[in-house]
């Protein structure tokens, strides 16, 4: 299975250069290190449909400013997994580019 750094560095990648936010799901391939994995992922304010023991995380990043972690941060967080042994799939869930902040906490969906 691919790397998380790596599967990061992949959909970054794939974005506009003036991308502002993506939304993201991390399916762990082992739900049973779930508690390990939250508390790395901690950072990132993950969230999560259920039961955080189900192996699936969510959260947001942001390219240079708003509401999301910073991408550089979500990036050394998968990279602290990968070195933990901790396997998954990250996949795209949504994506902003070009927003600019008028007077807002940060993007309506």
């Amino acid at each position: 299975m691919e790397a998380l750094a790596s599967q990061w560095d992949a959909i970054v990648q794939r974005q506009p250069d003036d991308w502002s936010f993506i939304d993201l799901q991390l399916t762990l391939r082992d739900a049973s290190v779930s508690e390990e994995a939250g508390l790395v992922l901690c950072p990132l304010n993950p969230w999560h449909e259920r039961d955080w023991r189900s192996g699936v995380f969510r959260f947001r990043a942001a390219h240079t400013w708003g509401y999301g972690a910073a991408a550089e941060l979500c990036r050394k967080r998968l990279d602290t997994l990968d070195r933990l042994g901790v396997t998954g799939t990250l996949r795209l869930l949504k994506h902003l580019s070009d927003v600019k902040p008028v007077a807002t906490q940060g993007p309506a969906y």
